[in-house]
Formats: structure tokens, sequence, C-alpha cells
């Protein structure tokens, strides 16, 4: 296939998910450049096209191009793709701002609430470039699957419909659909929620409640989801749609998601500082009650199972008292 050099298009961070997207992206015949951080995992992909310790078993094409120099990756970019946690978004940006381009577009990879200012990394990316500039791109998709070329199905969410348009018809092809929004701000809410929810679910597998227990949590994790969406007047359409029940439904139900595993580490007795120490990746959610919380009270929005999975996590809640308190809750209408 011949490279398209049109567009000077870099991915940041070269973790599971910067790595399978940036595979994604050569495949399609465009030539990628990729930061990775870890030296050892440039000397790793440079040596043997692949990148053993965050996706293994993933040839990374010849037209990917690593380079642990995140200037010279930024450089002359006309897309940035940002594939680097939510806590250390804003640092990278402040470090390497003077070197972006002025008209350069950006897409957000990342499902998470910054802990220090409570905002999304949409907005952080706003805050830096400017509406006009910026998208968010999510779903449910586990990276091994879409470096695989198995079926994927995506949306693109941007103020800026003519730029998502155009992502949406470079990325897409047989194997990854990408649908158009207008709703940035519900498809980072669902982003970074259903983590949370999922980590529930990890705790609840981890204790051994049983499937009608998972699946109630499940649904009732979704109303809290939409309760703050309808608060912050989203689309709802967006929440149950692919970056919302779509995410949330793979990420609660799969041993694949680092938020359920962190969650059922947790069910099976294992301590939050432990679990952290012993990740290769970080899992959003963990650090994502804290801005989940902060918008609950902002929005008088009640979240009880966001509330106790931040109890469990942060505050040493004891799982089996929290599932007592939820179930034994004043009972009152479904919705």
């Amino acid at each position: 296939m011949s490279i398209l050099n049109n567009e000077k298009i870099s991915v940041i961070g070269a973790g599971a998910w910067g790595t399978a997207i940036s595979i994604h992206i050569a495949r399609l015949g465009y030539k990628v450049n990729l930061w990775v951080r870890e030296k050892e995992t440039l000397d790793c992909i440079t040596n043997t096209k692949m990148n053993k310790l965050f996706l293994p078993n993933h040839i990374i094409p010849e037209n990917v191009m690593p380079s642990n120099d995140i200037n010279e990756i930024i450089k002359n970019s006309k897309i940035l793709l940002w594939a680097v946690p939510t806590q250390h978004l804003r640092k990278i940006i402040s470090d390497t701002i003077s070197n972006i381009p002025k008209n350069t577009f950006h897409i957000n990879l990342a499902k998470g609430i910054e802990r220090e200012h409570n905002i999304f990394p949409y907005d952080i990316l706003k805050e830096y470039f400017g509406e006009n500039s910026v998208s968010v791109m999510s779903g449910p998709s586990f990276a091994d699957e879409v470096a695989a070329g198995k079926p994927t199905v995506l949306v693109i969410a941007s103020k800026n419909n003519n730029f998502a348009k155009k992502i949406q018809h470079m990325f897409s092809n047989e194997s990854l659909r990408i649908y158009t929004s207008d709703d940035p701000i519900g498809v980072s809410l669902g982003g970074a929620l259903k983590n949370i929810i999922a980590i529930a679910a990890g705790i609840c597998d981890g204790m051994e409640l049983g499937h009608n227990a998972r699946a109630a949590l499940i649904t009732r994790g979704l109303s809290e989801i939409v309760r703050l969406g309808n608060a912050m007047n989203v689309n709802i359409k967006t929440l149950f749609g692919i970056a919302g029940v779509g995410d949330l439904i793979l990420t609660c139900t799969s041993q694949k998601s680092r938020n359920y595993i962190f969650g059922l580490r947790i069910g099976k007795g294992e301590k939050t500082e432990d679990i952290i120490a012993s990740m290769k990746q970080v899992a959003e959610g963990i650090y994502s009650t804290y801005g989940a919380l902060y918008l609950a009270k902002k929005f008088n929005v009640e979240m009880p199972i966001t509330k106790t999975v931040h109890q469990i996590i942060w505050n040493g809640k004891c799982p089996k008292q929290g599932v007592i308190e939820l179930m034994t809750r004043p009972l009152k209408s479904e919705w």
C-alpha cells in the first residue's frame, strides 16, 4: 500500500491504545509518528516491531515511526491524537505547547476526569487549543482487538463537524466504523463514568455476588450516568449510544478491562495501593471517582454506586459493608 503523506499524523503515547490506533492508521496507508516515553519500549519497538510491554503479539507496521523526542513528533503535525492518561495530559501539553503548530487538530483518546480541576481531557485540550480544534474519540474498543483488525465501532465528537467528518472518512474501513457526534461532553462523560461502574462490577464479581447482582449494578450504574448527564445538559442519546451503553457493557463484563480487573482484585481482598503498584497501565476509573463526586455535588445529583466505589478505593470502606448499604437504601420508584 502506498504511504499517504498529505497529513502529518502523530500519536502521543505508546501504551496499548496509542499503539493500537497507530497500527490501525498505518494500515490505512498513512505515516504515523508515535511518541514513546519509555526507552525500553522504544528499543523494543525499534528492534522487534512489537510493543511487548503494552501490546504484545501485534506487529507494528514500518510506517509507524517511533521516537522519544516528543517535540520532534509534534513539530509540523496536522493531527495529534492524545493517548496519555488523563492525570498526565495537562503537564505534557504545557511542556510542549510552544512546539505545537497553531493549525493542528487534536483528538483526545483518554477516558477520565482530571483530579486537580475536575474536568474531562477534552476540556483540557479546549483550554489550550480552542473548541474548534478539539475532538474526542471513544467507544467500546479493547486495544488488542483493534490491533488485530477485529470489527470495532467508535464515535468522534466535536463542535467542529467538518473536522469530525474528515476523521470519520480518513480512519474508517471494514474493521473500524466511526460515527460522528456534536456532543463531546456527553461522549467524555460516558467514557469516564463507565470506568467507575466497571470497577464496581469487578468488585461484585470478586466478592462472588452472582450474575443477578452484576446485571442490576450495571443498570443502576447507567441510571447514575444518565442522571448526571441530564443535569449537565448533554444529549441523553449519547449515553445510550456507542460511547455510553456500548462502552459500559464492554468494560463491565470482560477481564480485558483494566478497571474491571482492578475492582475484581479489590473484591478479592487486595489493597488499592498494592494493586496500583502492580499495574503496568493506569485504570482511569480509580482517579475519576474524585471528579465524578465533584460533579455530582455541583449538579446536585445522587450517585450512590460511585460514592461507594470511591469510599472503598480511597477510604478503606469494607466492600461487604458497601453492598449492604446500597441494598438497604430507602425504597423508591425506579425512575
